[in-house]
């Protein structure tokens, strides 16, 4: 199956709060640490938030992790989108007190 341009996790809540316990988000930490090591190209500052630039291979493991993010952080927005062989994630939130996980999340 082709994989779509473009995937989208909206937030459902605008309560900062995450559903994982603390072994949870120590093991989503290390996941988010290998997507970066492995996967991202760059970072760059978006207005509520950051775009993750990836390699073309990363789009799998950015997918699923994202979505499992957005499943237990309902208050971040993920999109993942390609145009030709370029390849960004952008993680952002309308919540101001969100931008210290997304700057986690990134590795800032």
């Amino acid at each position: 199956m082709p994989e779509s341009p473009l995937v989208r996790h909206a937030h459902r809540s605008l309560d900062v709060a995450c559903e994982l316990d603390a072994a949870g988000m120590e093991a989503r930490g290390d996941e988010w640490r290998g997507l970066r090591e492995a996967w991202v190209e760059g970072v760059e500052a978006l207005p509520d938030g950051v775009r993750l630039w990836l390699r073309p291979g990363g789009w799998d493991v950015a997918g699923d992790l994202a979505g499992r993010e957005a499943a237990c952080c309902g208050f971040l927005d993920f999109e993942l989108a390609r145009d030709g062989e370029r390849v960004w994630l952008d993680i952002t939130s309308p919540v101001a007190e969100a931008q210290v996980v997304i700057a986690a999340l990134a590795g800032r």
